[in-house]
């Protein structure tokens, strides 16, 4: 199992590599944009620098290409990460509902273990957000939303098209997974978090107000019972404008609905129904 951190524009300010464990690094490669190779090289030294083809442009590429796996490795598990990541865990016994912050990467060995083996049952597995995460039941739980590490087994995944839009690649593959009624797993051992969705570098470099609602509009319109389209009107973070539109997904419906589908009843995912390849 390799681990691929997607970066651009950031080199000397990712946080995900100081979290790999020593045994992990040698499988662990940053994929950036051919011009920003030597960058990111100059800064991390621990882990391999890749080039991206000079075909992708965006987000949503950069995940088709790292599922299809031309070029890279073909093993059928791989992790894709956000490059802005630290990681946390339960306490103790006696702070049962408390999370501290890692401090030692080499804690996380445990974390990519189970990752693997996971793998062997489910297509996508993620990392359970830090918000929320003390509540969560462990070792995992099972249909949420998987946002900035998804571990994959192409094997399970087979065909799947991610790069309809920009951005929201993350999104289309859970839930064209999930209404095929192949479950997800959410680890709850450990736990993510991220960086401000708008700092420079990344997606923000091209991301427009229009792009982001044209991609939940997408995701909407092919999964019209259980993703809906919702306006945020932010008070503080306001990197969208005074509206930012965003999505609701019904997770465990539609992993119910996709379950149903497999046995014979009708698809959840319009495309599908349209005869369209997803």
């Amino acid at each position: 199992m390799n681990l691929y951190i997607m970066s651009r524009g950031r080199a000397g300010r990712t946080t995900t590599q100081r979290w790999i464990p020593k045994s992990w690094q040698n499988r662990t490669f940053f994929i950036v944009p051919i011009g920003e190779v030597n960058d990111y090289i100059k800064f991390n030294k621990d882990v391999g620098v890749l080039a991206a083809p000079t075909s992708i442009t965006n987000y949503s590429q950069k995940v088709q290409y790292i599922l299809e796996g031309e070029g890279l490795d073909r093993h059928p598990k791989t992790v894709i990460l956000d490059d802005d990541l630290v990681f946390s865990e339960k306490s103790d016994s006696n702070r049962p509902l408390s999370l501290i912050s890692v401090k030692d990467p080499e804690r996380l060995i445990g974390l990519y273990e189970y990752m693997e083996t996971l793998l062997d049952h489910f297509a996508l597995v993620g990392v359970h957000p830090r918000q929320n995460g003390n509540l969560a039941k462990t070792p995992h739980v099972q249909n949420g939303r998987i946002i900035c590490i998804q571990a994959i087994n192409r094997r399970m995944i087979g065909n799947v098209k991610v790069d309809q839009h920009p951005i929201l690649a993350d999104v289309i593959l859970n839930c064209t997974l999930l209404s095929r009624g192949q479950p997800n797993a959410l680890i709850t051992s450990f736990f993510q978090d991220h960086g401000p969705c708008q700092a420079p570098g990344g997606c923000s470099i091209y991301r427009t107000p229009d792009m982001q609602r044209a991609a939940v509009e997408y995701l909407a319109s092919r999964w019209p019972q259980y993703v809906k389209v919702v306006e945020r009107r932010p008070k503080v973070a306001k990197w969208m404008g005074d509206v930012r539109y965003d999505y609701m997904c019904q997770w465990k419906a539609l992993y119910e609905a996709g379950v149903a589908y497999s046995k014979g009843g009708s698809s959840p995912d319009m495309e599908v129904v349209s005869g369209r390849q997803n």
